[in-house]
């Protein structure tokens, strides 16, 4: 009985020296912990304020706004890096070890995120070649919208029905990319049915000089009208005629409605399924 109390003794004594040893370190490694959340929170003021003059500095370079966004990305990991690095020597952390790590977790995370790093290298693909910029409406990997930024790892679309599309820059960067609205214009084309009765240079005739009415119809090139196909119920009609870049989503149902009246107004029909019943007497 009594070795169990003088070794129920020692334990407690062992227990409160390696708390009482803990506590002093601690309490002596308080202050350097103490340095190192400063130092952290003034490098973050400082890494935002860094951000903002850089976004200052692009903005009057008049740097493109994609490389722009895509820069402000990398130049803010960089930082935060950096500045955890910098509260790791502060603790007291080697800097060889530090090193050491950084290396080793940089081949566990370059093995475990190969996809990520190929949206990275897409990424510099983008902002190099410079397929589209910010604002400009693209079709690539079956998803279309009007590019509203590019980040290390994704390129942000906004559709015509406002919903954000995010496509991984690696994807972007190796697939076809239409840009629909980087020369300015675009040529829409419009196809209208006449039954075979009608007077077919009338019809186009009114055609072009419809088209030639709207607002949003470019003078230059000149529109055209053309027979596309001759079908089982009429003969189609296809108008071309280029728009602006901001008109184009518009344009169709614009000069369908105009078409409508046009006809209307000329007595031009338009073409619907029948059918035909012979009887026998």
């Amino acid at each position: 009985m009594e070795a169990q109390l003088e070794a129920g003794q020692e334990a407690i004594q062992q227990t409160t020296g390696l708390l009482t040893d803990m506590w002093k370190r601690l309490v002596d490694y308080f202050p350097t912990m103490i340095v190192a959340l400063i130092v952290f929170l003034i490098g973050m003021l400082l890494a935002g304020c860094v951000n903002k003059i850089i976004s200052r500095g692009m903005k009057k370079a008049q740097f493109n706004a994609t490389a722009a966004g895509f820069g402000k990305s990398l130049i803010r990991i960089l930082l935060y890096t950096f500045l955890i690095i910098i509260c790791l020597s502060i603790l007291g952390v080697p800097m060889a070890s530090i090193v050491a790590v950084v290396g080793a977790a940089g081949l566990a995370v370059g093995l475990a995120l190969q996809n990520s790093l190929s949206n990275l290298a897409g990424g510099f693909i983008i902002l190099f070649a410079k397929p589209f910029q910010r604002g400009d409406y693209i079709e690539t990997a079956g998803e279309s919208g009007f590019v509203e930024s590019v980040t290390i790892l994704y390129t942000q679309l906004i559709t015509r029905d406002n919903r954000s599309i995010y496509l991984p820059n690696s994807i972007v960067s190796s697939g076809a990319v239409q840009n629909l609205s980087q020369n300015g214009t675009l040529r829409i084309s419009v196809p209208v049915s006449v039954s075979y009765q009608t007077d077919l240079k009338n019809a186009k005739d009114t055609l072009l000089e419809t088209v030639k009415s709207l607002s949003i119809s470019r003078k230059e090139p000149e529109p055209s009208v053309a027979v596309t196909e001759l079908g089982t119920h009429g003969i189609t009609l296809t108008v071309y005629y280029w728009v602006g870049k901001n008109d184009s989503f518009i344009a169709p149902s614009k000069l369908l409605e105009a078409v409508k009246y046009a006809f209307d107004e000329a007595g031009i029909e338009i073409p619907y399924p029948q059918i035909d019943v012979h009887t026998k007497s």
